[in-house]
C-alpha cells in the first residue's frame, strides 16, 4: 500500500480503461496497475480530493515501468503521460465529472493545451 489518500473510482477506470491494453509508459501490451502521475511527491503537488480524478490515473506495468522508476516525476514525463491520458479519454467519449475539472485546473500548466 503506497499510503496515498486518494484511490481512484474503480468502476470509472473499468469503463474508461476496459479495452485497453497499452502500457502508456512503454507502449508495450497488458499494463498491470495504475499510477498516480500527481502524486504527494511531485513537484507542484496540490492536496485535494481531486487527485483522485480518472485524469490521474495512468494505466502501467506496475513492476516493469512503476516501481522504483524515478523518471514517472520528472516534470517533463509528468506532463506527458497527463497529457497521453486526456488525449485518449477524449476520444472514448469519457464524461468528465466535477472532480476530474478541479484536477485539470488545479494542475493546467502542465497540459500542452
Amino acid at each position: 500500500m503506497s499510503g496515498l489518500k486518494n484511490r481512484f473510482n474503480r468502476d470509472k477506470l473499468l469503463m474508461a480503461w476496459g479495452f485497453s491494453y497499452r502500457c502508456l509508459w512503454c507502449g508495450k501490451s497488458g499494463f498491470s496497475a495504475f499510477h498516480h502521475i500527481i502524486s504527494p511527491g511531485s513537484p507542484g503537488y496540490q492536496a485535494g480530493k481531486f487527485n483522485s480524478s480518472i485524469l490521474n490515473a495512468c494505466p502501467i506495468h506496475n513492476h516493469e515501468c512503476h516501481l522504483y522508476n524515478p523518471d514517472l516525476h520528472k516534470p517533463e514525463n509528468q506532463k506527458m503521460l497527463l497529457n497521453k491520458v486526456l488525449e485518449t479519454l477524449v476520444k472514448k467519449g469519457i464524461k468528465f465529472n466535477e472532480k476530474d475539472r478541479k484536477f485539470f485546473k488545479a494542475y493546467k500548466a502542465l497540459y500542452g493545451y
